[in-house]
């Protein structure tokens, strides 16, 4: 049995909107216990997001997590309720030390991130095109690993790698398919693990 070429890939990128405005992104309060990286595939599950499942193919893709799983304790927790609910909590992913006369205070250190329950996504609508490595699940060779130019226009599904990462997989096609190659990043072109350009299917958009 084949394997993918590599062990570790890149996270999923948002590189072009074809208006040329900014990419539509969203927040929803996320599951419990998630844990997944920045720039992974992610979809809500009975109103929380949470990472995708792998397998949901119609209607499965709420979008690409723009922040990472904060393996919160109950799912959405901090997160504003509305309408007008502010952040509960420190808000902060770390902290240290205490305040001077403020028993309840702590330091936050410059630059950590926001912990708000939420999970900040980009919209996987048809404008904006994404950008992943090209790989294999059941590869054996170099030509297994490496888009060609006569791929552009094929639908393909995409894989977790053990650490991770979404890649475009090039043994997914037919049913198991959530995206089409629609362009090669122009800085490689065709080689093994290049970069390919991709667009999600509008049969597997979750929100619309």
């Amino acid at each position: 049995m084949g394997a993918a070429n590599l062990t570790t890939h890149l996270p999923i990128l948002q590189v072009l909107e074809k208006a040329g405005t900014t990419p539509f992104t969203s927040a929803q309060p996320e599951k419990a216990g998630q844990t997944f990286v920045s720039g992974a595939l992610v979809q809500l599950n009975a109103g929380y997001v949470q990472e995708w499942d792998g397998a949901t193919i119609a209607a499965g893709i709420l979008g690409v997590s723009e922040s990472f799983g904060q393996n919160l304790g109950s799912n959405g927790a901090g997160a504003p309720l509305p309408p007008f609910g502010g952040i509960t909590g420190t808000g902060a992913i770390q902290t240290y030390g205490s305040v001077p006369n403020q028993p309840n205070a702590v330091n936050i250190a410059l630059g950590t991130p926001i912990a708000d329950g939420r999970t900040l996504y980009i919209e996987p609508n048809q404008a904006n095109i994404f950008e992943a490595l090209f790989d294999n699940s059941n590869g054996a060779v170099a030509a297994d690993y490496t888009p060609t130019q006569a791929q552009i226009g094929t639908n393909f599904g995409m894989t977790k790698d053990a650490n991770g990462f979404w890649y475009v997989d090039g043994n997914k096609t037919g049913g198991s398919a959530i995206v089409q190659f629609v362009a090669f990043n122009p800085l490689y072109g065709s080689q093994v693990n290049a970069p390919v350009r991709f667009v999600f299917l509008a049969a597997a958009i979750q929100v619309n």
